[in-house]
């Protein structure tokens, strides 16, 4: 019996990423029917031992939306070590078109992602760079409540991660300044 390849062993992968390291639509089959693998998806498998990390949902929920979404918000806090509240689904930025059933996936819909600002590109899936998910999380407050940001935010800054103007730069950037003004200015005094 043919062995799983290790690139497939370390999370999810697609059809397709098999069929390239030489597994056939029959072996692929063969090994869901003997529970070797396991489907989470239309085209998504993973071994069931494998030990499945945020980066693995992460990579999951790529392959379920396709390339144009981004790791964002509570889940990029997560990524960013900002928070310590474990969220029950991925949250992902979206175009405003974008629609999913998936209850484990937590889609932010919006008309102008701007997809080349603060967006990070890691192995198999993007996600929002630091500046950038602070600056969403300050934006976004219905989203995640009033105070996740801006405690988010005095974390970042108290760990050194990153700095004050920043944050103000990336915001400056994203033409949203004017709207998380009155929240930056409360840290600045």
């Amino acid at each position: 019996m043919q062995t799983i390849p290790s690139v497939l062993k370390k999370g999810c992968f697609s059809k397709t990423e098999a069929e390239k390291n030489g597994v056939s639509r029959y072996r692929l089959y063969s090994w869901l029917d003997s529970g070797v693998l396991e489907k989470l998806e239309r085209g998504v498998y993973r071994v069931p031992q494998a030990d499945f990390n945020d980066e693995d949902a992460f990579r999951t929920a790529t392959l379920r939306l396709g390339k144009k979404s981004a790791v964002c918000l509570l889940s990029a806090l997560i990524f960013h070590n900002l928070t310590d509240e474990i969220p029950r689904q991925t949250w992902l930025m979206v175009e405003q078109q974008k629609r999913s059933k998936h209850k484990d996936l937590k889609l932010i819909r919006l008309a102008e992602p701007k997809w080349k600002i603060g967006i990070e590109s890691h192995k198999g899936y993007q996600i929002t760079s630091l500046e950038r998910t602070l600056v969403d999380c300050l934006l976004w407050r219905r989203h995640l409540g009033r105070t996740l940001g801006l405690q988010a935010l005095k974390r970042a800054i108290e760990h050194n991660a990153t700095t004050l103007s920043k944050v103000i730069d990336m915001a400056a950037t994203l033409g949203v300044l004017e709207r998380i003004r009155s929240v930056i200015e409360v840290l600045a005094s």
